[in-house]
């Protein structure tokens, strides 16, 4: 069924649902010690290449990254947003495999880079970064499945309307932060899977156009 925008009371604890779409951020990462220093992020600055080993794992402190994947045609298409709390380059750590995506800050960030001949030990000494690894991995599973299930199943619109919602959730650990202020209209197309010129018919039905960066759009 199409999704309908729930009220607080259907929320309840917040662990019921998580977004499919919008990026959360961790809530608890100050329980953490024995992490590296910060470090500033710039905007625009790539921590994560596709086809490469990850160096480090990022475990991001503040501020907004995007997932993006490069095609054989030289087509780049933003795949996924991510928040403090997430462990850039984990995967590809643990599996010791190149990576699937490149990362790039699209706001100012703080991360916490660790090492990958690091992050494996680190994990099995201490059992709050293990635990607060395996929840966000969770989390982020659940939500590429609630992903697949509205590009499957769902309308153009009704992806764009649980996106809209979605900016305001809350859980118990996270809450949902709203990436519209610095996203191109092109890369929220290409979230919800939307093609452009939908995506601002839509926009100019259900939503402020204003709120979505301008782009020169082709093709």
């Amino acid at each position: 069924m199409p999704w309908k925008p729930q009220t607080k009371a259907a929320h309840g604890c917040g662990s019921e649902i998580v977004p499919a779409f919008a990026p959360v951020l961790s809530i608890d990462l100050e329980m953490f010690r024995n992490l590296p220093p910060q470090q500033n992020i710039a905007r625009g600055q790539v921590l994560l290449e596709q086809g490469k080993l990850a160096p480090f794992v990022h475990l991001i402190a503040g501020g907004l990254v995007k997932l993006t994947h490069l095609n054989p045609d030289g087509h780049e298409q933003t795949i996924g947003l991510r928040s403090s709390g997430w462990y850039s380059g984990a995967v590809s750590v643990l599996m010791n495999a190149p990576s699937a995506y490149s990362v790039q800050a699209i706001t100012p960030c703080l991360a916490h880079a660790i090492p990958a001949e690091v992050f494996s030990v680190q994990l099995m000494q201490n059992a709050k970064v293990m635990k607060h690894f395996i929840r966000a991995l969770c989390h982020e599973l659940c939500s590429l499945a609630a992903a697949q299930v509205e590009i499957m199943s769902h309308s153009a619109a009704d992806r764009l309307l649980r996106f809209l919602e979605e900016r305001s959730m809350t859980g118990l650990t996270w809450k949902a932060i709203d990436p519209m202020p610095v996203l191109k209209k092109q890369e929220l197309a290409q979230l919800l899977s939307i093609s452009p010129e939908h995506l601002s018919r839509l926009l100019h039905k259900y939503g402020p156009c204003d709120e979505v960066s301008e782009v020169k759009l082709t093709g």
